[in-house]
């Protein structure tokens, strides 16, 4: 159950630095150090929807089998508005 915990909090870590992606994209470049900015991109662009998909597959599917999940609500709906609005921006915007 414990890694379940840490697969949500690791997934909100990185929807947030999907946030400041999505700032960085449409506003100046506001960040200077490069290495700090490859990491926010990697993490928050390319590897956010991928956790994110393994954490809130792992949550909903504890909630189908009716077992017990040890995880703030808030936390997995969150993340699941997260997924969606990732979705959003990878699949249908692009188009």
């Amino acid at each position: 159950m414990k890694g379940l915990l840490f697969l949500s909090r690791l997934a909100l870590i990185c929807n947030v630095l999907f946030l400041l992606c999505l700032a960085l994209q449409r506003t100046h470049d506001f960040i200077n150090i490069e290495g700090v900015k490859g990491t926010i991109i990697v993490l928050g662009w390319f590897l956010a929807p991928f956790i994110n998909f393994s954490a809130n597959t792992w949550w909903l599917s504890r909630l189908i089998r009716k077992q017990a999940v040890n995880l703030p609500t808030w936390l997995g709906v969150t993340n699941l508005l997260f997924l969606c609005a990732q979705i959003f921006v990878h699949f249908i915007m692009p188009s």
